[in-house]
């Protein structure tokens, strides 16, 4: 029976993270203080737009958009 072995690790990249330069910064701050969208962050307004909306009645037999009966569908 064979042993699987993790591939070995590879570094891509030797280079540190720089921060966002002042000026960015200050648009970011600025746009967040604004109630803007930012990249990364949660953003209460998106969630309830593309939640799903689901009338009352919608999935029900009470609705009012019963099929009859032989109908075929």
């Amino acid at each position: 029976m064979h042993q699987l072995t993790p591939p070995p690790r590879v570094h891509t990249s030797t280079s540190a993270h720089h921060p966002d330069p002042p000026i960015y910064r200050a648009l970011i701050a600025s746009w967040a203080d604004r109630g803007k969208t930012l990249p990364g962050r949660h953003d209460p307004e998106w969630v309830r737009l593309v939640a799903p909306t689901v009338r009352t009645g919608q999935f029900s037999m009470l609705s009012g958009t019963q099929v009859p009966r032989g109908d075929g569908r």
